[in-house]
């Protein structure tokens, strides 16, 4: 008897459900208290990506580095967001509401312009009044700017693409 990770039919359709992009590429939240009692919260997600690491059970794909991560964090495996699409799933989770709620419906970019609503409340806004730095590295996606506002930013909004691989590259050594 196969298990749904060398079952090939089942590992498929885990590693393309888009509405697994959110959590199951390692969605975690890093709690550590510093000397000085602050709190810091690393949040990481993947696109595209799903049940295929370690930290969630599968023995195929070797994640070392994120196991290591995912020991010290708290793992988020019975989440989801109701749609499989870029902008509005990142909307659902960085606000706590469903697209419906916190006006994402569609991609953001130029030419489609989809936004949340202005008076929605983001994780970033949060965590900045709680008096916490906020930054992202990577694919934004979200808009608007004053809904999402962190504190660093190297994204499409500010980078190119290219210079965004390079700091992320540059991460690695630091860690």
């Amino acid at each position: 008897m196969q298990d749904k990770f060398t079952n090939p039919t089942l590992f498929t359709f885990f590693a393309t459900m888009k509405s697994w992009l959110l959590f199951g590429s390692l969605c975690c939240f890093h709690f550590q208290l510093t000397s000085s009692t602050k709190k810091n919260v690393l949040f990481l997600l993947g696109d595209d990506a799903g049940l295929e690491t370690q930290v969630y059970g599968n023995k195929v794909c070797k994640t070392p580095h994120l196991d290591a991560l995912g020991e010290r964090s708290v793992i988020f495996n019975r989440a989801f967001t109701a749609v499989s699409s870029c902008s509005p799933s990142r909307s659902a989770i960085l606000t706590g509401l469903p697209t419906h709620q916190n006006g994402m419906y569609g991609l953001h970019n130029g030419y489609h312009a989809f936004n949340s609503f202005n008076k929605v409340r983001s994780l970033p806004q949060i965590l900045s009044s709680a008096g916490m730095r906020t930054g992202i590295i990577g694919k934004k996606h979200v808009g608007p700017s004053e809904v999402y506002p962190f504190d660093f930013a190297h994204t499409e909004e500010t980078e190119s693409i290219m210079q965004i691989l390079k700091t992320i590259l540059h991460m690695k050594f630091l860690i």
